[in-house]
């Protein structure tokens, strides 16, 4: 290539349309027939969406008569789309038997085309006469047929800034190490250039995400076992939806270290489908959000809480920040956390109505869940071969959607693309719970799978410990007596040892002093906690001394990190037993707590 000027591109894409042509033909009386039961469908959705409009204006004006008319009618041709989706699998399975794009030797000029339109003459021209670099980059783009397969196969350029995708994507890669790591780190700089090629910005300012900087974010928290341990194991389009967080890379590094003190039991929970969002549940109230300072940060979010808007923010955040993919979903009134699990992809705290009712950036929620089970219905080669090369012919086809919304549906004007459609369905009605596990062999242990590993439920309390100038080391943990494993629950701790979790103002916890430990009677005595909070407002700790005497500790805000306590004088006497606990309160959220100190003044 030595011209890159509009025209150049346009005559490039007009050749390859022309060899796609060349590819395979549709038996008439098939075709038929699928067009046929496209556009019944196409009929059944116009009706469904008008009997909707029906239903909603009956329930504004209060027609009780009408809205039962409506929903009679809605229920009608909601089934009637259901028939006719199952028809048009019906009569696509013949179609798609017949036809395998990869014996025509046309799988280059498919993936020229389909990259060609989507990123449009006019652009590819644009960018390419910026620098000669960028036209180098385009030429090797478009005669580089790995590369192409595995932008398309991975969802494409995000706005369809394909050049300055393939830029960012060379400049990652010539930074990567060919070690251990290089085969996962090439997808991870794929996502990160898919995604980032086009401005986005942090969370609350107009500071742009850096693609660079990002891959290096998550290359090294892999590289160090911060992540989850699937993380290893996803492919590219998963990866997109793992790194593309609004958060600062700071914010994502607090967000790992913070659960890592102060809720471990949170961030190894057994049932996946609410690792590390859990804490939405437990330490983002639902109120309105209390934001401190601008711009607004993550830490706020879990300190002042918010409604459903900054709950959702959060339940996002905290899950890439371990790297599992997320995917945005909006409901009517409502935000939620659509997210990868190892028996598939779920929607935390959502209305009544799941997928159906979602979506996101324009996407219908149905689309979505479609096409991710299709993905781990098949393999990345079949689903290339099945589904991705059939929408790039149909690309040069030029059978456009020119709406987002428009692309999860069958439409009878445009058959390849809808059987494309229909070859997602199928293999998405494959896909079964163990299809979405990511797992084998890792290049890393994480620290979450060595911390799981290593628990054990029998192991006894830590003991006290009396260290040589008098002092009492209590792990808070070994307690005597609390209200209850849901109200006080003791954790082994990362980085060894353990720690107490007192969920809430309910919780409370006893400690027997062991016959052997003695005090000096002579001498005060300091008591202070190894404690982790993650809120602002914080109620004091209080203190029963052998059902006695009562003291307040200050709790302070350390925003995840482990903090001492403020000493408090207390008189220990003949000491033989402590209970902590704390008032009840709107406010009163969890605190972690590692130990407590007795020290002689």
């Amino acid at each position: 290539m030595s011209n890159f000027d509009e025209g150049f591109f346009k005559d490039l894409l007009r050749e390859e349309r022309e060899e796609c042509l060349k590819g395979p033909g549709i038996d008439l009386d098939l075709h038929e027939a699928f067009v046929e039961a496209c556009q019944s469908f196409q009929d059944a959705k116009e009706a469904k969406e008008t009997a909707e409009e029906d239903l909603e204006n009956c329930k504004k004006s209060g027609d009780k008569a009408g809205k039962a008319e409506a929903e009679e009618m809605f229920t009608l041709w909601t089934q009637s789309m259901e028939d006719a989706i199952k028809k048009c699998v019906e009569t696509a399975k013949p179609i798609l038997e017949t036809i395998d794009l990869m014996e025509y030797d046309l799988e280059m000029s498919l993936l020229r085309t389909a990259i060609l339109t989507r990123a449009t003459p006019k652009g590819f021209s644009k960018f390419a006469n910026l620098s000669d670099l960028n036209g180098q980059l385009i030429e090797t783009l478009l005669n580089n047929k790995k590369i192409m397969k595995e932008m398309l196969l991975a969802g494409g350029a995000r706005d369809n800034e394909f050049g300055n995708a393939m830029k960012l994507y060379t400049l990652i890669m010539a930074g990567c190490e060919k070690d251990r790591f290089h085969k996962v780190n090439k997808r991870i700089a794929m996502a990160a250039a898919l995604e980032f090629c086009t401005t986005q910005t942090e969370f609350d300012t107009s500071v742009e995400i850096d693609a660079q900087e990002r891959f290096n974010h998550y290359e090294k928290a892999h590289r160090k076992g911060e992540l989850d341990p699937a993380f290893t194991h996803f492919r590219t389009w998963e990866y997109r939806m793992a790194i593309n967080s609004d958060a600062p890379h700071e914010q994502l590094q607090w967000g790992r270290d913070m659960l890592m003190n102060y809720a471990p039991h949170i961030a190894t929970i057994y049932n996946e489908t609410w690792r590390y969002s859990y804490q939405v549940k437990t330490d983002v109230g639902y109120r309105p959000p209390k934001w401190t300072a601008s711009p607004r940060t993550y830490q706020q979010v879990l300190s002042g809480g918010g409604r459903e808007g900054p709950r959702a923010w959060y339940g996002r955040f905290i899950c890439q920040a371990f790297g599992i993919p997320v995917w945005g979903v909006k409901q009517p009134g409502n935000m939620a956390v659509g997210r990868w699990t190892p028996k598939g992809w779920v929607i935390n705290f959502s209305l009544p109505g799941d997928w159906g009712i979602s979506s996101w950036e324009n996407r219908p929620g149905l689309d979505f869940i479609e096409d991710a089970k299709a993905r781990s219905g098949a393999s990345e080669q079949e689903y290339y071969e099945r589904v991705i090369l059939l929408g790039c012919l149909a690309d040069a086809c030029k059978e456009k959607n020119k709406k987002i919304e428009e692309a999860g549906f069958v439409n009878p004007n445009k058959v390849w693309r809808s059987l494309s459609l229909m070859q997602r369905k199928i293999y998405a009605d494959m896909a079964t719970e163990e299809s979405h596990q990511r797992t084998g062999p890792g290049v890393v242990v994480s620290k979450i799978e060595k911390y799981i590993q290593e628990i054990d439920q029998n192991a006894p309390p830590l003991p006290f410990e009396v260290e040589k100038r008098g002092g009492l080391i209590i792990p808070a943990a070994s307690f005597t007596e609390s209200n209850g494993k849901k109200k006080a629950m003791p954790n082994p701790a990362f980085g060894g040892g353990t720690q107490l979790h007192l969920v809430d103002g309910d919780s409370w916890v006893t400690y027997d002093i062991p016959a052997n430990v003695t005090f000096q009677e002579d001498k005060d005595y300091l008591l202070s906690a190894l404690v982790c909070t993650v809120h602002l407002e914080q109620q004091p700790l209080l203190l029963d001394v052998d059902g006695g005497a009562k003291y307040e500790i200050e709790i302070p805000f350390t925003e995840g990190q482990w903090q001492e306590t403020t000493p408090v004088k207390i008189e220990v006497g003949g000491l033989s037993s402590l209970k902590f606990y704390r008032k009840k309160s709107d406010t009163c959220f969890g605190i972690a707590i590692k130990n407590f100190t007795l020290a002689p003044c």
